[in-house]
């Protein structure tokens, strides 16, 4: 029976107890595997999680402390909790593409803040999820949000761009094209000549090792910005 209007701790005290054990359960080095249920891809297999998570600054109360005060209006920003929030600049730690096609600083441009709802291209996390084991988490088409109008770029192949446009052929873009260019993949003048379009649905499925080529930027062995 409660007594004097105050409910009983017993319950409390177990609930926090058991919070804490499950908190230092999930959190332990073993149990990485597990918090990434899509399976990591193959160029991040054996990773340990504080390799791409770095630790959040400040003590889970003080983490806490802050985002309590944000939520009342006591503070203009929250605070990371237990590890900051991957971003591109973690993943160009390790990917580093200097001769990339499609950068990072390029569609961040203004003519681009449209498809930022639907594509998120901004971030590499916009096409690439580093916790599943697919390349691309758009269908193959999504050429087609940037590249409707080909202009008065000489157009050598056959069919031409023009065609395939018009057309909506849209998959036949990444049969001839390597979306970053990180592979060294020289685009084949003809269309009969391109990648087969299964070959290249199955290595954006993660079924398959990428067809254009294996010439790609060295791994390091360790990240630029130290966890």
């Amino acid at each position: 029976m409660i007594q004097g209007g105050f409910p009983r701790t017993g319950p409390i005290r177990v609930g926090v107890l058991l919070t804490l054990i499950l908190f230092v359960v999930i959190n332990s080095p073993q149990q990485e595997q597990f918090l990434s249920p899509g399976g990591d891809r193959e160029m991040h297999e054996g990773m340990a999680c504080h390799q791409c998570h770095q630790t959040a600054p400040g003590s889970v109360r003080q983490q806490v402390q802050a985002n309590v005060h944000h939520w009342l209006g006591l503070r203009e920003s929250g605070a990371a909790f237990i590890t900051e929030p991957v971003d591109s600049n973690d993943c160009q730690d390790c990917h580093e593409m200097p001769n990339n096609r499609h950068p990072e600083h390029r569609m961040v441009h203004s003519e681009y803040f449209d498809l930022r709802e639907n594509l998120s291209q901004h971030e590499c996390s916009g096409c690439h999820d580093h916790h599943s084991s697919i390349n691309l988490v758009h269908s193959m088409n999504f050429c087609m949000h940037c590249h409707d109008v080909w202009g008065n770029k000489e157009d050598t192949i056959t069919p031409k761009h023009t065609t395939l446009i018009a057309e909506e052929r849209w998959e036949t873009c990444l049969q001839c094209h390597e979306f970053h260019g990180s592979h060294g993949y020289k685009s084949p003048l003809l269309l009969s000549e391109a990648i087969p379009v299964e070959e290249v649905q199955m290595y954006l499925d993660g079924d398959a090792p990428a067809p254009y080529g294996n010439l790609l930027q060295p791994y390091p062995e360790e990240r630029k910005s130290s966890p």
